[in-house]
């Protein structure tokens, strides 16, 4: 009987679990995603990153890289941050077992296992903290799975984790507030800090509003004791903290990370404005085709009608207590009030301005509302039946208004939301009149068959673009993996290889981490922004956190970039190999430097300009001594526009050689022409050095923007000129004759000798970061930092083995916070079990 009994408790909650399981398959299904399609859940953020990072991190789990320090990320650099923001969560450990090749398969899947298990943790938050039918259950936890805020954020597989402990902290907080017991609230809250401080730090401002909401209900009808009031408080505050403190094995350093080489903090956050009107806020609460997360006027606040159903109706009807209404009237318009108010908006995003996904904490919202939707239906037996109508009415004919006062992509789907608030009206006045069993039957039916297609429709809306392909994500990996593993082996000394292109529209991408190259294009949210904007003074990129690959000769053969996997032809380098895949062809470049060689003293680095040809005969010059001629610049001979779309410029050609311009006030957003003739699109990300071509001096060549509405500028700051291959080979050659032999350079070490002719400088082309340890001659010594860029290592005459360890700074501190917290909520267990308190 007792074995009988434990199956019975299992069967609502698998119930919960299988029918999110069938919507999932019904949008996968509607979409033709695999494994009922060619199609992928790879999208946006997903293809330009993530699939490369859970690459490396399969590497890494192989032994094939360092979790602490990766050279295949970019130039360089740390990679605990990037774990600790992008990979923390224990389900990634699964991509141990799976082939490089079916990357996209895999994180399908995983998007799917991490939707069900928010059903799951919803359903016991509900199930436990509200006890409603199990009809409610299920229906409210489905809710919370597949709201659309998840959906949204496929793409950022990471801030899912986030959305699955959400459930288990409120339930924490509540058994916290309501028995003293503390380890769920503080194993939950850890779980979410550590698997992504970013959406770590929102549980945190979650978990105090939450503690405020049940607070407010546990003292509803009693008078707080102060000493009890201030007794709760206290452990909340000191177990959040101890939390915190458990996460600091990965919190620790890449907070130390981010403050030393991460994007700075914006104050302009705090200037009053507001992002839209407050009644747009809930346009998203009826179906809508946008892909609103890129839209700062609409929060993706979609959690289905019978949700929706029931926290209006609990707001309107009588039955449930004032307070508690009040209450969760405070907590549905307050939150819109964040949405919208800007400053606040962007205290839930860690103060900085989200360039897209702009509510990245919006799931916060659909928590709340599924705790008042518990509320109500825990109490529905008490509410009358007209009140359930009022409230279908009051959401059909906001939908209504909504729709006139601006139409919603798809009328017929706005629609189907209002019908199916007013089917869930109907279909539980029938379920409370407790008719005979068809009846009910029926009516359960018809609400699980509005949430399928309410839900699988949203999906099918969210997923439309989601057009990677299985069999291209498959061949290319493949491919590329094999032709990489071919070029290194018969190629073995140490050198950068790069790509103009990935397997995803987006050429920034992390494909060296993925496959185990150096390169100079990478995109993280954890990068070093001091490299990033050198790689933007030099001609590479706009942005400081994505830098895409564009053939930069001078600058390529300083970094060591040997090869360059091309569909065109690269200026200035031999094509090696063709026919790779698609097109794709390799490249050797003759002028790419060792990644180490004796430069001139920098210990003072000059501050570089916005013209990027004078920057980089200032930088040859730095290094070598020579450059001068590198360029000749050429003359603007007219320039015209409309003031609003284009804008074009005649120029004369001032010497015979390879032509490039570049747009020193960015000319992002714009279609640029040459001579008459389309030559390329400068997305939003790119504003790199263009060659033009090869020309004679004395030619004239036009150049003609055609810019996006809203981009037009009245200086683009263009600069052109001819590059000097001959004062390139003598820049190169001499710096090629002071190279350093790397005998090793992975994992995090480098080991390298020079034989010093006097008192020289070694520059080591990769990336300056605090955390490396300098031992020359086994001694330690002191490096200093190159072009605020680059390691520096002073070297004394005769010979020099120089040895390079990196170690991430704050792990052992972080280390240590983690025992030490672990430790002390285990003592004070310990202690009150002695004590015979059940926490």
């Amino acid at each position: 009987m007792k074995h009988k009994h434990h199956i019975k408790r299992l069967l609502h909650p698998a119930a919960a679990v299988l029918f999110t399981a069938f919507i999932i398959t019904v949008a996968l299904i509607r979409s033709h995603i695999y494994p009922f399609g060619e199609n992928l859940l790879v999208y946006n953020d997903m293809q330009y990153q993530y699939t490369d990072f859970f690459l490396w991190f399969s590497n890494v789990l192989h032994g094939k890289d360092s979790l602490i320090y990766s050279f295949h990320s970019g130039l360089g650099g740390s990679t605990l941050a990037l774990f600790a923001y992008y990979l923390a969560s224990p389900l990634n450990l699964l991509v141990y077992f799976v082939d490089s090749a079916h990357i996209g398969e895999f994180l399908t899947l995983l998007i799917c296992l991490k939707l069900l298990l928010c059903s799951v943790t919803s359903y016991i938050y509900i199930s436990r903290r509200f006890q409603p039918a199990p009809l409610f259950r299920i229906l409210i936890s489905v809710s919370y799975a597949l709201m659309g805020y998840n959906i949204l954020q496929c793409s950022n597989i990471m801030w899912l984790d986030g959305v699955i402990a959400a459930p288990v902290i409120a339930l924490g907080i509540y058994r916290l507030i309501s028995g003293n017991r503390r380890s769920l609230y503080f194993f939950s809250l850890f779980y979410g800090i550590l698997t992504c401080w970013y959406t770590g730090y929102m549980l945190c401002l979650f978990a105090v509003l939450y503690f405020l909401f049940e607070m407010f209900f546990h003292y509803e009808k009693k008078s707080p004791v102060f000493r009890q009031l201030l007794k709760t408080t206290g452990v909340f505050i000191s177990t959040s903290i101890l939390s915190l403190m458990a996460s600091g094995i990965l919190f620790i350093p890449q907070a130390i990370h981010m403050l030393e080489d991460g994007e700075g903090f914006d104050l302009s956050i705090f200037k009053p404005a507001f992002g839209f009107s407050y009644l747009e806020g809930f346009r998203d609460f009826f179906l809508e085709p946008d892909v609103l997360t890129w839209n700062e006027y609409i929060p993706p606040v979609y959690i289905g009608s019978f949700v929706l159903f029931l926290t209006v109706l609990f707001l309107v009807a009588k039955g449930p207590s004032a307070f508690r209404k009040k209450l969760a009237a405070a907590y549905f318009f307050g939150f819109i009030l964040i949405f919208a108010f800007r400053p606040l908006n962007y205290i839930f995003t860690a103060f900085r301005i989200p360039t897209s996904h702009t509510y990245r904490y919006a799931f916060i919202y659909g928590l709340f509302m599924i705790a008042i939707a518990g509320m109500c239906a825990s109490e529905i037996r008490y509410i009358r039946q007209k009140y359930l109508i009022f409230a279908a009415l009051i959401i059909a004919g906001t939908g209504m208004i909504f729709d006139m006062i601006r139409p919603y992509g798809n009328q017929n789907r706005l629609y189907f939301s209002c019908f199916a608030a007013l089917i869930t009206g109907i279909g539980l006045i029938i379920i409370k009149k407790k008719p005979r069993r068809i009846a009910a039957l029926l009516s359960v039916c018809l609400l699980l068959l509005c949430t399928t297609y309410e839900f699988s429709s949203k999906m099918q809306m969210i997923f439309s673009d989601h057009t990677e392909n299985v069999q291209w994500y498959r061949s290319y990996t493949a491919t590329m993996k094999e032709e990489l593993a071919d070029l290194m082996d018969s190629d073995q000394s140490l050198y950068r290889v790069d790509k103009n292109f990935s397997r995803t529209p987006m050429r920034g991408a992390n494909e060296s981490l993925a496959l185990g190259y150096s390169s100079v294009s990478n995109y993280t949210s954890t990068n070093n922004v001091k490299e990033a904007v050198f790689l933007r003074k030099m001609g590479y990129t706009n942005d400081t956190t994505l830098v895409p690959y564009t053939a930069n000769l001078v600058i390529d053969s300083l970094l060591g970039v040997k090869y360059i996997y091309s569909r065109e032809p690269i200026t200035g380098c031999e094509q090696i190999r063709q026919d790779i895949l698609d097109g794709i062809r390799l490249y050797r470049n003759p002028y790419a430097l060792p990644l180490g060689y004796a430069v001139n003293n920098l210990e003072t680095a000059e501050d570089y300009g916005t013209n990027v040809f004078e920057n980089q005969t200032l930088l040859c010059k730095h290094l070598s001594g020579q450059g001068d001629g590198l360029y000749t610049s050429a003359e603007i001979q007219s320039q015209d526009t409309d003031g609003n779309s284009w804008t074009s410029w005649e120029l004369k050609v001032p010497a015979d050689g390879a032509f490039y311009c570049y747009f020193s006030n960015e000319a992002n957003n714009t279609n640029i022409e040459v001579n008459g003739q389309y030559f390329k699109t400068n997305p939003w990300y790119e504003n790199p050095i263009l060659y033009l071509g090869e020309y004679k001096s004395g030619d004239t060549v036009t150049i003609r923007l055609l810019n996006d509405e809203g981009n037009y500028k009245d200086d683009y700051g263009l600069c052109a000129a001819t590059l000097n291959t001959q004062v390139l080979k003598n820049v190169t050659d001499l710096l090629r004759s002071r190279s350093c032999t790397i005998q090793k350079m992975e994992k995090g070490e480098v080991l390298a000798e020079y034989d010093a002719a006097d008192e020289e400088t070694l520059l080591l082309t990769v990336p300056d970061e605090n955390g490396w340890d300098l031992y020359i001659n086994g001694k330690k010594s002191t490096k200093y930092q190159a072009e605020n860029t680059f390691i520096a290592v002073p070297v004394s005459k005769g010979h020099n083995t120089i040895q390079l360890r990196y170690h991430a700074p704050g792990l052992r501190a972080g280390i240590f916070s983690s025992v030490l917290a672990l430790g002390l909520f285990s003592f004070l267990s310990l202690s009150r079990n002695k004590k015979n308190i059940d926490i």
